[in-house]
């Protein structure tokens, strides 16, 4: 005796997945798993403007960067800006700040006041560069001013010296 199951269906069992839906599951884990690293890595990112000026016009031209940020912290996101400003400019078509080989020695903040140290070699002359020592020092104080509008006032000094000339005032356009 045979029994035949012509329109007998079984139910489909909650765990069973059909090949659309696993195909769809796979690309929304994928889609998850990108976005939490997109938004993890630049959670700590801060986009800048860097001036420098241009070699052909000796106009100061900005240059945007993605650096690290370092949450309520204003005194460490300031020294890695000025590190990252005197490493000098991505494009070659502008010049660095100032002469190669130059350092930050120390940085302070405090009561809304900018205290920088620079080492010896930025007293060096440099065959390569556009402006002359001034105008370096007076575009590093633009580059923070703009970048960090919180700072009230910009004390630069080399090797614990302040420079010669009056910074105050001066604003580059």
């Amino acid at each position: 005796m045979r029994v035949k199951l012509r329109n007998l269906r079984t139910r489909s069992s909650f765990f069973e997945i059909r090949p659309r839906t696993a195909i769809l599951l796979i690309l929304l884990v994928i889609f998850l798993i990108s976005l939490t690293i997109y938004i993890t890595s630049n959670l700590h990112k801060a986009g800048r403007i860097f001036f420098f000026p241009d070699y052909q016009s000796g106009k100061i031209i900005g240059e945007a960067r993605r650096i690290p940020r370092i949450p309520f912290d204003r005194e460490r996101n300031m020294e890695i800006f000025v590190k990252e400003l005197l490493l000098g400019p991505m494009s070659m078509s502008f010049a660095p700040v100032f002469s190669t080989g130059n350092k930050l020695e120390k940085i302070l903040y405090r009561n809304k006041i900018v205290y920088l140290d620079l080492n010896f070699m930025t007293l060096l002359p440099d065959k390569k560069a556009v402006q002359d020592f001034r105008d370096s020092i007076l575009l590093l104080e633009k580059n923070i001013k703009f970048n960090f509008p919180h700072v009230r006032e910009l004390v630069i000094t080399v090797l614990g010296q302040k420079p010669e000339f009056d910074l105050t005032n001066i604003f580059l356009e």
